[in-house]
């Protein structure tokens, strides 16, 4: 029987996948006890993820030479702390479950149909309309349903408080409403099709700005 495995090298992502998995793995590493002696830690895992989600932020939309190269040297780091983790997982257990509760890829298996990549990035945009906000996010090709949600407070780690924004079938003309002047609303995404759902989005913010 064909033992599983995780991928062990995400330098072929682009920026906004990584951002996309840095994001799935933090969450799904934060409570995890499969792994009480994962290593390298998560003590250790969780700064560099954050750091290349931060820095990768700023560049998403442009960013000076500076600022990208900051990001290539946090993208390396975590490439190298991503592959350190998911071998250490890959060499403590056989059981599936186990090793895709830590968030990280399985290696395909030959012509399986996988769950819908996740969305690379989101946008939230003013609406012509009063009292609405336009949510923005790529089409995913595998699925038939978007799962949206927003949140417009955080909680005391500064973390988005999220409520459900409905599902949608298209990637197209997706909006929220009603929102109120001064409050920032932030928007994240994910993708389903009849064999799962996808990781969640990056987050994108906006503060919404209503005129009388």
């Amino acid at each position: 029987m064909r033992r599983p495995k995780l991928i062990t090298n995400y330098a072929h992502l682009t920026d906004g996948e990584l951002a996309v998995l840095a994001t799935r793995t933090l969450d799904a590493l934060s409570t995890n006890t499969n792994f009480p002696d994962l290593d390298p830690p998560f003590a250790e895992y969780e700064p560099v993820a954050r750091d290349y989600l931060e820095k990768q932020a700023v560049t998403a939309a442009g960013g000076s030479l500076r600022e990208t190269k900051e990001k290539d040297e946090a993208r390396a780091a975590l490439v190298t702390m991503m592959r350190r983790v998911a071998t250490y997982i890959n060499n403590s257990t056989d059981l599936a479950s186990v090793q895709l509760s830590s968030g990280f890829y399985p290696v395909a298996r030959p012509g399986r149909i996988d769950v819908p990549r996740a969305c690379e990035w989101t946008r939230i945009r003013a609406s012509r309309r009063p009292g609405e906000i336009l949510l923005d996010f790529p089409a995913i090709r595998e699925a038939y349903e978007y799962e949206k949600q927003i949140a417009d407070t955080v909680d005391e780690n500064g973390q988005p408080v999220w409520l459900s924004a409905g599902n949608n079938s298209s990637s197209r003309g997706n909006f929220y409403a009603p929102v109120q002047d001064g409050v920032t609303y932030y928007f994240r995404v994910r993708a389903r099709n009849k064999n799962g759902v996808s990781a969640w989005s990056p987050v994108s913010s906006m503060r919404a700005t209503v005129q009388e």
